[in-house]
């Protein structure tokens, strides 16, 4: 078990292969992302996957109410990858030692907003997609509460600084 150091010890600057790893895990899921907001993913495609798991868990669930569930599991898989996102580039932002906190978080916030808008603006010019503002304001709020809990969390567990600063 790897022991924290005390809260007043230095640490030495994280290795260059944590941070590009930590940044490479971003682009990764930015890349995850976009593919989700192709045409590979439009409604249709994804009932395919979803509705057979639908039926087969809720089999009396009339068929008016199961097209309301997909939509509505399609609408909460905005916060959740949006959510990751964010927590995934302030994770990244701390181990490059963006310092204070909050600018980790606005730093994950932007990025995950900016992902957000572009892929919605992409998504209104495929053909079986429609790009939605609303949708880009689910992404925002998965965002902020991922970051509301990595801030409430980093508040918590202060980290020590920097060796020589």
């Amino acid at each position: 078990m790897r022991s924290r150091p005390a809260p007043n010890a230095a640490v030495s600057a994280p290795s260059r292969a944590r941070v590009a790893f930590a940044w490479g895990a971003v682009v990764a899921w930015i890349a995850l992302v976009w593919w989700l907001g192709s045409g590979d993913f439009n409604a249709t495609t994804t009932s395919r996957i979803l509705d057979p798991l639908v039926r087969w868990l809720l089999p009396d669930l009339p068929p008016a109410d199961r097209f309301a569930l997909l939509g509505a599991i399609r609408k909460l898989a905005h916060p959740v990858v949006y959510g990751v996102l964010a927590g995934l580039a302030f994770a990244a932002s701390r181990v490059s030692r963006f310092d204070p906190p909050w600018r980790s978080a606005a730093v994950a916030f932007v990025l995950a907003l900016a992902t957000a808008s572009f892929d919605e603006a992409r998504q209104a010019q495929v053909a079986s997609r429609t790009g939605a503002l609303g949708d880009v304001g689910l992404d925002a709020a998965g965002a902020i509460a991922t970051l509301a809990v990595a801030l409430s969390w980093t508040h918590l567990r202060p980290r020590p600084p920097l060796e020589g600063g």
